[in-house]
């Protein structure tokens, strides 16, 4: 009978099983905003300026998206890892429309 009572006991908690961990809340949901989901645009240009995570391009038309000119991009943190930031660079880029400004995607050396 002492043996049936340890036993029982190994059952309810092995029943139990281990917790499961909380999911963690998705980002965007956490501070209430909205990500990109549209098309990504591709376009050329040059590096105007970079301020924070705000970097300004002078580029060529995007067909489908921004006109020629100069604009103010939203950079991605990989952007700002692994991009070309000087200035006076000639770039390709990949970005989508955000508010209040679109969110470069990707920033490369031409």
């Amino acid at each position: 009978m002492r043996r049936a009572v340890p036993f029982a006991l190994l059952l309810v908690v092995a029943a139990c099983g281990p917790s499961k961990p909380a999911q963690p809340a998705r980002p965007a949901a956490k501070s209430g905003v909205t990500l990109p989901s549209g098309p990504v645009l591709s376009g050329v240009g040059v590096i105007a300026g970079l301020e924070g995570r705000i970097i300004t391009l002078d580029h060529e038309a995007v067909e489908g998206g921004l006109p020629a000119g100069r604009h103010a991009f939203v950079a991605d943190a990989a952007v700002l890892a692994e991009g070309p930031l000087e200035p006076g660079a000639r770039i390709a880029f990949t970005y989508q429309d955000w508010t209040p400004q679109p969110l470069l995607a990707d920033l490369k050396g031409r």
